[in-house]
């Protein structure tokens, strides 16, 4: 019974890493934006222009989100990982898992995590049109 982790300890970790990768964009394009604004905000391909440093906090912002989404389908598979060895768990009326199985949960969350970016590519391709 040592060698077992308690779903409760399980699940508040996965909740604060959750919570990280939730507040990352906005801490990260904050701490960007102050020591790399200069008064200019710059597009994509039309140059730049003058802009307020709130403009450029939303922008750092808003690519920030586009980096952070990959994570956060990694982050899903892992969860649902866990919640399916939780209520595999419940059926066997054990309080925890073994280790192994407690590594296997991100190990499951990153190839569940590629597998369901892979799926999604099809399905936009599938709902454009060949």
């Amino acid at each position: 019974m040592s060698n077992t982790i308690r779903f409760r300890t399980l699940f508040s970790v996965m909740a604060i890493i959750t919570i990280l990768v939730l507040l990352a964009p906005i801490l990260l394009a904050s701490a960007f934006a102050f020591f790399t604004y200069h008064g200019e905000c710059y597009g994509f391909t039309d140059g730049s222009w003058a802009c307020p440093w709130r403009e450029y906090v939303s922008d750092q912002i808003f690519w920030s989100v586009w980096l952070d989404v990959p994570l956060g389908i990694f982050l899903i598979a892992s969860w649902l990982a866990a919640l399916g060895l939780w209520l595999y768990q419940r059926s066997t009326a054990s309080d925890g898992l073994p280790l192994p199985l407690v590594i296997a949960i991100p190990l499951v969350g990153c190839f569940g995590g590629f597998s369901l970016m892979s799926i999604f590519s099809i399905f936009i391709r599938y709902f454009i049109g060949f």
